[in-house]
């Protein structure tokens, strides 16, 4: 049941990587899928939904406050937090976080080699770099397939 979710969430990390925006319609969607699992899921209860809106809250908004992070991601945050019991949550965060961070040091280091300089000399590798600001919604995506395919294996 949590498939549909992870592939709304592919489709809003392709957005936010390339646009580094979430559009509200498609969080909407994730929101509105997000409910009907909560509500036929006998583990996720409204004081988990209530638990997991305030880690949400509480690792976007410094970020939104700073300017490292834009709206749509601390309401995708809020969007997802009926997905997962708040241990879960807090991996699909941290695992995104540092998934996200080897592919954008990994971006960087390949856009530095020069044979990638030789052969693409207008390479949008660099375009990756953390000037235009962290693509929260790629992040949690990812962490969300570790974590998901992680929950499946075992």
């Amino acid at each position: 049941m949590i498939l549909p979710a992870l592939s709304i969430l592919i489709v809003i990390a392709y957005i936010d990587w390339k646009q580094r925006r979430i559009p509200n319609s498609w969080l909407i969607v994730l929101a509105g899928w997000a409910a009907c699992y909560a509500a036929l899921s006998p583990v996720i209860s409204f004081k988990i939904i209530t638990i997991n809106a305030i880690i949400g809250l509480a690792l976007t908004l410094p970020g939104f406050m700073k300017g490292l992070v834009g709206g749509g991601d601390v309401k995708l945050m809020l969007a997802i937090s009926p997905l997962w019991p708040p241990i879960e949550l807090l991996w699909v965060f941290s695992t995104g976080i540092l998934s996200l961070l080897l592919l954008m040091s990994s971006a960087h280091f390949i856009s530095k080699m020069s044979l990638t300089k030789a052969h693409y000399p207008a390479s949008n590798l660099t375009a990756t770099s953390l000037q235009r600001g962290l693509p929260l919604g790629s992040a949690v995506a990812m962490g969300a397939i570790f974590i998901s395919l992680f929950n499946f294996i075992s």
